[in-house]
């Protein structure tokens, strides 16, 4: 069984990366280059991230408008430049926290461990 820690770094992250990525060229005109620099990650991720190869939770995220609104936030402290790498990462931090609390990292862990339907791990 994967503990949560793992479906967030498989699933959770690349999500949120791909919201993020996809927001900082779409919506602040970065190129592919400049968003893998601000986020730390190779410009062929960027790519992958933005034609969907990568990060396919996103449709989970969606789903949830409190969750979108905090990644909107950090995309467009990201774009403006005025953040940190170490803001950068406690903003990551603080999403997937909230990701946690709105139970969307359960319904993926139960999708994949039914079993687990009364577990209330990421709540401890």
């Amino acid at each position: 069984m994967k503990p949560f820690c793992e479906i967030i770094v498989a699933d959770i992250l690349p999500a949120v990366r791909a919201v993020v990525a996809k927001e900082l060229i779409e919506e602040y005109g970065l190129n592919q280059t400049e968003v893998s620099k601000k986020l730390g990650i190779t410009q062929p991720a960027v790519s992958q991230y933005k034609s969907e190869l990568r990060g396919q939770g996103v449709k989970i995220l969606q789903s949830n408008k409190e969750i979108m609104n905090s990644i909107k936030n950090l995309s467009k402290k990201i774009a403006s430049g005025k953040i940190s790498s170490k803001e950068i990462h406690q903003n990551f931090c603080e999403v997937c926290l909230k990701i946690r609390k709105e139970k969307i990292i359960c319904r993926l862990h139960t999708n994949t461990y039914p079993s687990l339907i009364y577990c209330n791990l990421c709540f401890k």
